[in-house]
């Protein structure tokens, strides 16, 4: 039977797995009741002070990890897993720095800059990766380039981008958003519940998004690399070697240490968040313009970069627009369907429903959507990824946690050596033995 949570209070969400990082409750909160603190697996949760609570509730009536509110039905798309699409293009930044210090293309830094230019915004709201021990995702609230050159690059791991608006929330100028889907879901249920939020005139940049990473997957991609301290973190730079890029390690003192790509691919589904299974927005369909990556584009430039940029509202084709004008960017328009069909979006409507049946099979609360999944007759596998999700803060340690990610990545090895045509084995074979 499908279960909907009805929580009174936050600490009911993260008991679930439902939270997913937004930081919408915190900026609801009026009473400073609320902190993100991380587990021992790396999931980075909410926790509620009790002697500052009031009880008041609004915490989990803005959190998007439990369901939606008004405004995110009302502006439910069609069909919610590919949105509203009003121009859809490819290409980069003109300015040499945005470019070569991007992860892709540079545009969604070169539209932010361009408003910055035109005097249209006042604050640009970013993910940036902090500089400590443990290195670890952070939100920059950028006024100049600067700020931006700082911010470039994706931060594949949970991050309350949305508290940035308790500092913000009272600014008279315009505000750009850059986020991930969940963050437009929860900037969307505090238009529901915070007035003043909702007055605020709001460039909403999303980020295509195919799960993030639990913190614990930085520390364990620093350990391939190095015993030695880690004070920063690149999930891939494009200068090492080229696009896409590799993850790079950053030493206490500056040493850089390239590790090989396959890597994080390897532990991409040990450390992802059981609540990232259960979102179905890949394509970020609430925001007003959304980069990603050109992913079954053809003719996309596969050594240096691009950035493929859909325009969602009149108000997102506008920013494009401008920032066309002034040479900001190049782009050209490229088909939708071949943007769907390189996204996997048929796959991901499958396995979205699929994790859905999964998660009510395990007897959780789901997430209250205005729309249904589709029965599935057999879903074990996603069971055991999902159960998997579950198990990562039951480790006694985080050694432990880290002994397992290793096994796990032996597995993943061995698995994909196995599945290899028995000419490429034989090959492969025979260079390993020259080499030995």
């Amino acid at each position: 039977m499908t279960v909907h949570v009805k929580p009174r209070d936050i600490s009911a969400i993260t008991t679930q797995y439902l939270c997913n990082t937004c930081g919408a409750c915190l900026v609801s909160c009026t009473q400073n009741a609320l902190q993100f603190k991380e587990t021992l697996g790396g999931y980075l949760f909410p926790e509620i002070e009790r002697s500052n609570c009031t009880a008041c509730g609004l915490c989990c009536q803005v959190c998007p990890g439990a369901g939606f509110g008004k405004t995110l039905c009302e502006q439910l798309p069609e069909d919610p897993f590919v949105g509203d699409i009003l121009s859809c293009e490819v290409g980069c930044a003109t300015d040499e720095n945005f470019f070569s210090n991007s992860q892709s293309g540079g545009v969604a830094t070169a539209l932010l800059q361009s408003l910055f230019d035109r005097g249209t915004i006042e604050v640009a709201i970013v993910a940036t990766m902090k500089v400590g021990i443990p290195p670890r995702g952070g939100v920059l609230i950028a006024r100049n380039r600067a700020d931006l050159l700082a911010a470039q690059k994706s931060k594949y791991v949970p991050i309350p981008m949305l508290r940035a608006f308790q500092e913000i929330n009272a600014s008279k100028g315009a505000v750009a958003f850059v986020g991930l889907p969940c963050h437009m879901h929860g900037l969307n249920n505090l238009f529901d519940k915070l007035p003043a939020l909702a007055g605020l005139k709001i460039y909403k940049l999303g980020l295509v998004c195919d799960r993030v990473m639990l913190n614990t997957g930085i520390d364990f991609m620093a350990s391939k690399a190095t015993t030695a301290t880690v004070e920063c973190f690149t999930f891939r730079d494009k200068q090492h070697s080229s696009y896409p890029g590799n993850p790079v390690v950053h030493k206490v003192g500056g040493e850089k240490i390239v590790l090989d790509a396959s890597l994080r691919v390897a532990i991409k589904d040990f450390f992802t968040p059981a609540r990232c299974r259960l979102c179905f927005d890949k394509l970020n369909v609430f925001a007003d313009v959304v980069c990603g990556d050109p992913h079954g584009i053809e003719g996309v430039d596969r050594q240096y970069g691009e950035t493929l940029i859909i325009g969602r509202t009149q108000k997102g084709k506008e920013v494009i627009a401008q920032a066309k004008e002034t040479g900001a960017v190049t782009l050209r328009s490229v088909c939708s369907r071949d943007v769907a069909n390189g996204q996997g979006i048929h796959k991901k409507r499958q396995e979205w429903s699929s994790y859905m049946a999964a998660w009510d099979a395990l007897g959780r609360s789901l997430p209250n959507y205005p729309f249904t999944y589709e029965r599935q007759s057999d879903v074990s596998i996603y069971k055991q990824r999902l159960e998997h999700a579950l198990s990562i803060d039951k480790y006694e340690s985080r050694s432990d946690l880290m002994n397992a990610a290793d096994r796990w990545v032996v597995k993943q090895k061995f698995l994909k050596f196995s599945l290899m045509p028995f000419r490429t084995m034989r090959a492969v074979m025979r260079k390993f033995t020259k080499r030995g």
